[in-house]
Protein backbone atom coordinates (compact mmCIF):
# COMPACT_ATOMS: atom_id res chain seq x y z
CA UNK A 1 0.00 0.00 0.00
CA UNK A 2 2.75 2.43 0.65
CA UNK A 3 4.39 1.68 -2.89
CA UNK A 4 0.91 2.88 -4.35
CA UNK A 5 1.20 5.79 -2.51
CA UNK A 6 4.64 6.63 -3.21
CA UNK A 7 3.85 6.22 -6.95
CA UNK A 8 1.04 8.07 -6.86
CA UNK A 9 2.74 10.89 -5.14
CA UNK A 10 5.76 10.50 -7.83
CA UNK A 11 3.29 10.66 -10.87
CA UNK A 12 0.98 13.71 -9.05
CA UNK A 13 3.99 15.89 -8.87
CA UNK A 14 5.34 15.09 -12.43
CA UNK A 15 1.95 15.79 -13.86
CA UNK A 16 2.25 19.78 -13.81
CA UNK A 17 5.51 20.23 -15.61
CA UNK A 18 4.30 17.32 -18.49
CA UNK A 19 1.45 19.70 -19.20
CA UNK A 20 3.68 23.09 -19.17
CA UNK A 21 5.82 21.55 -21.49
CA UNK A 22 2.42 20.98 -23.95
CA UNK A 23 1.22 24.40 -23.61
CA UNK A 24 4.75 25.82 -24.38
CA UNK A 25 5.45 23.77 -27.34
CA UNK A 26 1.29 24.76 -28.92
CA UNK A 27 2.23 28.56 -27.97
CA UNK A 28 3.90 29.17 -31.12
CA UNK A 29 1.37 26.92 -32.86
CA UNK A 30 -0.11 29.07 -35.19
CA UNK A 31 3.15 31.80 -35.71
CA UNK A 32 5.34 31.48 -38.51
CA UNK A 33 8.72 30.87 -37.69
CA UNK A 34 11.39 33.72 -38.78
CA UNK A 35 14.77 32.83 -39.47
CA UNK A 36 17.39 34.62 -37.60
CA UNK A 37 20.37 36.36 -39.37
CA UNK A 38 23.45 38.34 -37.74
CA UNK A 39 22.15 42.30 -36.33
CA UNK A 40 18.34 41.19 -36.65
CA UNK A 41 17.58 43.51 -34.03
CA UNK A 42 14.43 41.60 -31.60
CA UNK A 43 12.10 43.10 -29.16
CA UNK A 44 12.21 40.62 -26.38
CA UNK A 45 9.67 41.49 -23.45
CA UNK A 46 9.50 37.87 -22.61
CA UNK A 47 10.15 34.41 -23.58
CA UNK A 48 7.28 32.12 -23.47
CA UNK A 49 9.13 29.04 -25.45
CA UNK A 50 12.76 27.79 -25.92
CA UNK A 51 13.45 24.23 -27.38
CA UNK A 52 16.04 22.30 -25.14
CA UNK A 53 19.35 22.10 -26.60
CA UNK A 54 21.00 21.02 -23.32
CA UNK A 55 21.00 17.73 -24.76
CA UNK A 56 22.46 17.85 -27.82
CA UNK A 57 25.66 17.89 -29.09
CA UNK A 58 27.03 20.02 -31.73
CA UNK A 59 25.57 23.10 -34.09
CA UNK A 60 21.72 22.44 -33.50
CA UNK A 61 18.22 24.70 -35.07
CA UNK A 62 16.37 26.57 -31.61
CA UNK A 63 13.03 27.54 -31.76
CA UNK A 64 11.85 30.59 -29.86
CA UNK A 65 8.56 31.76 -29.05
CA UNK A 66 8.65 35.47 -27.32
CA UNK A 67 6.29 38.26 -26.35
CA UNK A 68 7.59 41.82 -27.76
CA UNK A 69 7.02 44.85 -26.19
CA UNK A 70 3.61 45.76 -27.61
CA UNK A 71 2.19 42.07 -26.47
CA UNK A 72 2.73 40.33 -29.70
CA UNK A 73 3.80 36.96 -30.29
CA UNK A 74 7.11 35.81 -32.77
CA UNK A 75 8.82 33.17 -33.30
CA UNK A 76 12.37 33.14 -34.25
CA UNK A 77 14.65 29.96 -35.72
CA UNK A 78 18.77 30.45 -35.23
CA UNK A 79 21.73 27.75 -34.23
CA UNK A 80 22.72 27.45 -31.25
CA UNK A 81 25.67 25.17 -29.99
CA UNK A 82 24.30 22.28 -28.18
CA UNK A 83 25.69 21.98 -24.34
CA UNK A 84 25.68 17.90 -24.60
CA UNK A 85 29.06 16.00 -24.63
CA UNK A 86 29.43 12.15 -25.36
CA UNK A 87 32.49 11.30 -23.81
CA UNK A 88 31.23 7.63 -23.58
Amino acid sequence: MKIASAVSAVLASLAPSVFAQEYQRDIGAGIPAVDYHYGMELDVQRVLYRTDASQRAGVVPVTMVYEDSQGELHKVRFLEWGSHTSNS
